[in-house]
Order: C-alpha cells, then structure tokens, then sequence
C-alpha cells in the first residue's frame, strides 16, 4: 500500500504544472512625458537581463481609467485569447483582464490592456470624477501581468508621480474643449444619451454603403461635447479607426441624437462630455444586405 501510495505521489507531482520564476523589469531611466496626438502619455524604460523593455500609461481623454502597454521580449508567448492576471502590488489578488498582443520590430512583443483603475471602486460618479486616483497610484508597487505560469513584472514603485503629469495633462486637454476641470471634477451628474438604446440601433443603421464593398471594421472611441441644454456642440474622434467614413459616420449619428445634461455640484445643468467606444464588424452578410 506504501509503495502504492508513493507511486501516486510521484505521478502527481510529474504532472503539476511549472512555473518559472517571474522576470522582473526594473527602471532604467526617469519617466518621459508627451502629448503627441491629443494623447497624454508617460513612458519609462526598463531592462531586464541585459534586454530593453518598455512601460507607457496613457489617456486619450480625461478619466479614472487609463490605458498601459507592457513592451518587450519578456512578453512573448501570451495568448491574447486569454485573460492575463494583472496585479498592483505584491499581496494584491488582482484581477482578470484581456489584452492586445502585438509583434513589435523594437522590443519583440508589446501587451496592451484597455480601461484598467488603479483603485478597486471603478465608479466615476461622485467626487474625483475624470482624474486618476492619485492615492492608489501611490499604493501601486508594481505592473506584473501573467499567464500559464508565465509572470513578467514591472518593478514600477508608486506611480503617483506619473499619475499626477496624466492629470494635469488631462485637464489642460478639457480647458482646450472649453470646460472647467474642477467643475468637471465635481459633477453630480455626467452628461449622457436620452435613448442609449436607440443611439445603439442610430449607429448600426449608420454603417457606410461604401464601406460595405470592403468590409472595412474598425474601433474607435469618440468625445461627444454636450452643452447645457442637451445639444452637441462637437463631435471629436479621440481613437480612430482607419477608415475616414466610418469615423465620420459615427460623428454623424452622436451629432444628432439628444443628451441629458450634465450638472454640477449644485445640481445645475452644465456643459459636459459624453465618451464612447464603438466597434463596426462587417461580415458578408452585411455587404449582401447593404449593397442589395
């Protein structure tokens, strides 16, 4: 029974899975900051073993949420199918989130991760609406993202630093859309779409004709600007696509459709944002139907 026992043992500690020990990417260089194409952006460099590696935060618009790209040969070998376990600090359980991985001519791979708070409440209504959490950002201790037993960590430190360049950019980029930052800080109400449900179905019917022909798809992410009484007063493309048509189409459609106003701490209407992501996917049956 013994022997039996061990035998088992034996089998099962064969078939655990193996996990390599993280690769830890440290600072090499200060944080460098841009504003390059309406896009706030703090990059660093980093190194590990010898091989150059790469962290950027970035916004394209005033928010809790930014966007963060992980760049170098570190980050070869995970499947942008499958969610990374992205974690914040050392004893942070973290959370599931999918990404975007690229080749990359200079650094081999780059991971993009879309929408990630630092702090656990992702809500942005209330008090320190449209900025980063600096308190969080200071909590911060590292970026690791992993996967099937691969671990790549960013030795990033507090990025609180770096938050607060985000945040002062962002509210140089709502003073140039003819908005007060500490008002839009404060909302008691963001601005929004009267019918979400039919600005879905305005959207769908907006698919370009021509763009039927080559099936063309695409995100992109827009900035309505909405002013006090509901209306749209510019349509900005913060993220295009690559095809001209379907940017401006969207424009179009959000151009057209009425909002509930923004209001601020007293509770008066006020002009605001709206903020939005969409994705046009073509497929034959699509052409067939638009073309027919």
């Amino acid at each position: 029974m013994r022997r039996t026992f061990l035998a088992l043992a034996a089998l099962a500690a064969s078939a655990a899975p193996a996990f390599a020990a993280p690769t830890i990417a440290t600072p090499v260089a200060p944080w460098e900051a841009s504003f390059e194409g309406g896009i706030c952006r703090m990059q660093r460099a980093f190194e590990t073993s010898g091989q150059p590696h790469l962290l950027i935060l970035e916004q394209n618009a005033p928010s809790r949420a930014l966007g963060i790209a992980l760049a170098g040969p570190s980050l070869g070998g995970l499947d942008e199918n499958a969610p990374l376990r992205v974690t914040l600090a050392a004893s942070d359980a973290g959370f599931e989130k999918r990404a975007r991985i690229d080749p990359n001519r200079q650094f081999g791979h780059v991971a993009i991760l879309n929408g990630v708070w630092l702090a656990d409440d992702v809500s942005e209504e209330g008090g320190n609406f449209g900025r980063i959490d600096l308190d969080a950002a200071q909590f911060v201790q590292r970026i690791s993202v992993s996967q099937g037993g691969k671990d790549v960590i960013f030795d990033t430190g507090p990025l609180a630093d770096a938050a607060l360049v985000l945040n002062e950019c962002t509210a140089q980029m709502l003073r140039s859309w003819g908005l007060d930052p500490d008002q839009q800080y404060t909302l008691q109400q963001r601005a929004q779409p009267v019918d979400p449900a039919k600005l879905a179905k305005e959207m769908q019917k907006s698919y370009p004709r021509g763009a039927a022909r080559g099936l063309r798809s695409g995100p992109l992410e827009v900035v309505a600007l909405i002013d006090a009484k509901g209306g749209v007063r510019e349509c900005r493309i913060i993220a295009a696509s690559q095809w001209a048509d379907l940017d401006a189409a969207t424009c179009t459609t959000l151009t057209k459709a009425r909002y509930v106003p923004a209001r601020d701490a007293e509770g008066r209407p006020v002009a605001s944002y709206w903020r939005t992501r969409v994705t046009f996917l073509a497929t034959p049956r699509d052409a067939d139907r638009l073309l027919d």
